[in-house]
């Protein structure tokens, strides 16, 4: 090895030992914080609303007056051997045309959940179980994964959308974009103010539907072009804690 390269090595090993060092200088100080303020971080989730209408910028989904809102106590369910209830929050039915074709929003706001868009699908619509288990994931590059399917008359995208992460169908998706969230530096710090939760196990649930006019292909695409334009106002608007 020679000089130079000495040399940078113990310039990275300082510079790795100063990094080390301000971990832990971090998480000694939260570690105090905490002990002096024990309600640090704690704060109940807000109950939130949907607005009556959704103003989308592209233009290209024009919406149809008269959105529904659903009972969210009666869409509340629970989960064996967890602490935590998943609940539906909130949720909104919204009615929009695309040229002459129909597409139905529904959007839930579910709280202490796992994002598991099969589970919301069997525990909380009507669809077909084997027009669940016949779904096919895609992905949109700049917005995540979503599912599609088709049931009866109907073609269909669902997805789940995190306040920290892309959108995403499964479990491990959900669970794998939290924890590469979570853990962030700032994230620590709006805990302690409040802010923010650690642990942040809430979904935006969308479900996007429209007749089967033509074939299932023609469908999507014009799902997956409503869902291009609504994904923005998702994460602009995720609701607060």
């Amino acid at each position: 090895m020679g000089i130079s390269d000495l040399k940078k090595a113990i310039a990275q090993n300082q510079w790795r030992n100063y990094y080390l060092a301000l971990i832990a200088i971090s998480t000694n100080l939260i570690t105090i914080y905490v002990l002096i303020n024990p309600d640090a971080g704690n704060n109940d989730l807000a109950n939130f609303k949907f607005p009556q209408q959704i103003k989308l910028d592209a233009g290209k989904l024009t919406a149809i007056p008269g959105s529904i809102a659903l009972s969210p106590s009666s869409l509340a369910r629970s989960q064996t051997a967890e602490l935590e209830l998943e609940k539906i929050k909130a949720n909104q039915q919204y009615k929009y045309i695309k040229e002459r074709e129909k597409i139905s929003l529904e959007m839930s706001y579910l709280v202490n959940t796992r994002g598991d868009v099969t589970s919301y699908l069997q525990q909380y619509t009507n669809i077909s179980p084997e027009a669940i288990a016949n779904k096919k994931t895609a992905q949109i590059e700049t917005i995540g994964y979503h599912a599609l399917f088709q049931d009866r008359d109907r073609a269909y995208l669902t997805s789940c959308v995190s306040p920290r992460s892309p959108s995403n169908v499964t479990q491990k998706q959900f669970s794998h974009h939290r924890y590469q969230n979570d853990l962030k530096p700032h994230i620590g710090w709006e805990w302690i103010q409040g802010k923010a939760s650690i642990r942040d196990r809430r979904c935006l649930w969308v479900n996007l539907s429209t007749p089967l006019v033509l074939d299932s292909q023609t469908a999507y695409s014009s799902l997956e072009t409503a869902w291009r334009e609504i994904y923005p106002w998702l994460s602009q608007n995720f609701p607060s804690l």
